[in-house]
């Protein structure tokens, strides 16, 4: 009776002990639910206006890792090297005001437009050969609308969503769509970039990429050479 008792009390101590894998389970659970499964926003770097994002603070938090195995044995990291940080683009002090009453054949927007150029690869002498064009299409004036197009470069068709009515965002998104249709002409830009005059970047892009039915050549060099100058770019 004695052997009989001291076995049935072993087997009652058995089934109250704790699991402990259940009980990790049952813990990692728990703290599933307190941390909870929001999605944290991302907000990318943009010149143009936006609400601000609304990031859950709970998604924020990192999920609990399983701590290793007794029999494992974990694994030396190996050294990396940090990449070097990119250095910031140049931006260049222009003075003089373009437009209309501005100095010389100055566009509107000038400076915007060169240093945006200058920050996606193009050369400074590049960049003023563009903005010389600028002017001739549009005066730099990105809500300008003309016989069947409109914007910077005069897109014809003007594609829906270039004007509408906000000058900052409107210039961002047509200086980003200048980009594109440059790319369009891309076996082009290296001759651009190896441009070594104002005048003849200004004559790069007319024949090259812009291709106009009216080159008016005389306005798009003078307007680049009036950039270079206010920029500082020689």
């Amino acid at each position: 009776m004695i052997a009989l008792a001291g076995a049935f009390a072993a087997y009652q101590a058995q089934q109250h002990q704790v699991d402990p894998v259940a009980s990790s389970v049952a813990s990692f659970d728990m703290h599933g639910l307190a941390v909870g499964g929001g999605t944290a926003d991302v907000a990318g770097k943009s010149t143009l206006t936006r609400p601000a994002a609304h990031s859950s603070p709970a998604a924020a938090k990192a999920k609990p890792q399983a701590h290793p195995s007794a029999t494992h044995t974990p694994s030396r990291p190996r050294a990396t090297q940090a990449a070097p940080a990119k250095p910031p683009a140049q931006t260049l002090a222009c003075s003089g005001a373009g437009g209309a009453g501005g100095t010389g054949m100055l566009p509107y927007n000038y400076a915007t437009i060169v240093n945006y150029l200058v920050a996606h690869g193009y050369t400074k002498m590049a960049a003023v050969g563009v903005a010389g064009n600028i002017y001739q299409e549009s005066k730099g004036d990105p809500e300008s609308i003309g016989s069947g197009g409109g914007g910077l470069i005069g897109w014809t068709p003007l594609p829906s969503g270039f004007v509408t009515g906000n000058v900052a965002a409107d210039l961002q998104t047509q200086l980003a769509a200048l980009l594109t249709y440059n790319q369009g002409w891309a076996q082009y830009i290296p001759m651009l970039n190896a441009a070594t005059s104002p005048t003849s970047a200004a004559d790069i892009y007319m024949n090259y990429f812009e291709r106009p039915g009216l080159p008016a050549a005389y306005n798009r060099e003078g307007a680049a050479v009036a950039v270079a100058q206010a920029c500082g770019i020689a």
